[in-house]
Parts: structure tokens; sequence; C-alpha cells
């Protein structure tokens, strides 16, 4: 993989790690949820030839599961953003803006053309025009 390429995927793994934490942060809420909402009945009395099965026992396995892949997200999400960041601060502010709200708050071209008041083109040619700025840096700085 090549310089140019490195940078971009630096840039596009953090979009996309913070979306897979707030997917796994979905999915413990639900399950948190789901065990707050469980109504206790009354056992029937009967024999068993094999071990009962615990649903709540297996939601909370799932938790801890779910929270450890969280941790190591989060401790990737931020060797890759002290990373990007460091370049980011040597770019004008502008272009901090656009790869900000593009790569770390996840918004669509659209969205980052919303937000600063211009049509989705603009926006396009500009974060795009940021992206270069960023692979430039990089390039020099790893």
């Amino acid at each position: 993989m090549n310089k140019q390429d490195e940078a971009l995927r630096l840039l596009k793994d953090i979009r996309h790690i913070n979306h897979l934490i707030e997917q796994l942060q979905e999915d413990i809420d639900k399950i948190y949820t789901s065990l707050t909402n469980v109504t206790i009945k009354p056992k029937e009395i009967d024999v068993q030839t094999s071990l009962p099965a615990d649903p709540m026992a297996d939601k909370v396995a799932q938790v801890v599961e779910y929270q450890t892949q969280l941790q190591d997200y989060q401790d990737e999400l931020i060797k890759r953003k002290t990373i990007a960041l460091n370049i980011i601060k040597q770019m004008d502010i502008d272009k901090q803006q656009l790869l900000l709200l593009r790569y770390f708050k996840g918004y669509s071209v659209e969205e980052v053309g919303n937000k600063s008041g211009y049509t989705y083109r603009w926006a396009w040619e500009k974060i795009h025009q940021a992206e270069e700025d960023f692979i430039s840096i990089y390039e020099k700085t790893t």
C-alpha cells in the first residue's frame, strides 16, 4: 500500500470504527433493555436430565463480549485519531473543519455541504482538496 492509500485508509478507518462503536453501543443498550424488562415467573417443578438454559446468563455473556470488542475498537480509534489529528492540526482551519465533519463526525458529503452552507458539488471538491492536503502532510511526516 502506498502512502496515499495509507493516508486515506487512516481517515476512512476512523469513520468506520466510529460507526462500529455506535453499533456495538446500540446492541449493548438493547441487551440491557431486554434484561431490565424481564418478568419473573414462578418455576414449575420439573425433573430435568440436562442443565437448564439460562437466557439471562447468555445475555450477560454477550454484553461482556461486546464490551470487550468495544474497548478494542476504542483503543484502535484513539491511536488512529491521534495520528490523524496531528496531521489535521497542520492544515488550514477550513480544511480541518471539513475533515473533522466528514471523518470524525461521520457526516455525508451532502451533510458537510449543508453544515457549511454550500452545495454538494462544492463540498465534494473542498473535501477532496482537504484530503489531498492531508495526504501531502502524511507523506512528509511518516
